[in-house]
């Protein structure tokens, strides 16, 4: 697993233009922070626009990170977590119907506490999911983020079933134990 100075380093690659860096970056918490915006927003599309948003702003912005303050992952969830709140809040002060307030539903609009809440559970999750081994998280994503069954990852990623499912069951007892130290249930997360 990469170390924090290795990500900052691709950071500092970013800033002075690298775009293989910016693509390292991708492949390391793309799917994580897809993931996670995908778990607040509820919505595919709104997740992949929000993951790649991140990227532009860290394009953008990476000479302005301080490897102080704060993990590369810790910067690029808390990101992604907020723009995906912004999306959520959006979406609930605009209904997309433009006769919804003339015409009540019985879908009531997200709860700006509960989006909250899960906000936080989602970062949480992802500063974790982030720590796993590539390998892990990438079947724990494809299983929990992307909906696709046993056989479907072992198809996708050309493994046999029961490394799939081996590897399902060593990240999951991975997050188990990280649970106490990122402040999550992994029982209701997952």
């Amino acid at each position: 697993m990469p170390s924090e100075s290795e990500d900052a380093e691709l950071v500092a690659r970013v800033g002075d233009g690298d775009t293989a860096a910016l693509r390292e970056l991708y492949e390391r918490f793309g799917s994580i922070l897809f993931g996670m915006a995908l778990r607040i927003a509820g919505d595919r599309q709104v997740a992949e626009e929000c993951t790649q948003d991140v990227f532009v702003s860290v394009w953008q912005r990476a000479r302005d990170y301080e490897p102080e303050r704060a993990a590369v992952s810790t910067w690029l969830i808390t990101i992604a977590r907020n723009r995906a709140v912004d999306y959520v809040r959006r979406r609930a002060a605009r209904p997309a119907d433009p006769h919804a307030e003339v015409e009540p539903t019985d879908d009531p609009s997200p709860d700006v506490a509960d989006t909250v809440a899960a906000a936080e559970t989602s970062r949480r999750m992802a500063a974790a999911l982030a720590e796993l081994p590539h390998a892990q998280r990438e079947v724990l994503v494809l299983a929990y983020f992307q909906g696709l069954s046993h056989s479907e990852i072992a198809d996708r990623l050309g493994l046999p079933l029961g490394t799939v499912k081996g590897r399902t069951r060593l990240a999951l007892d991975r997050l188990r134990a990280l649970a106490p130290t990122h402040a999550f249930d992994p029982e209701r997360s997952a």
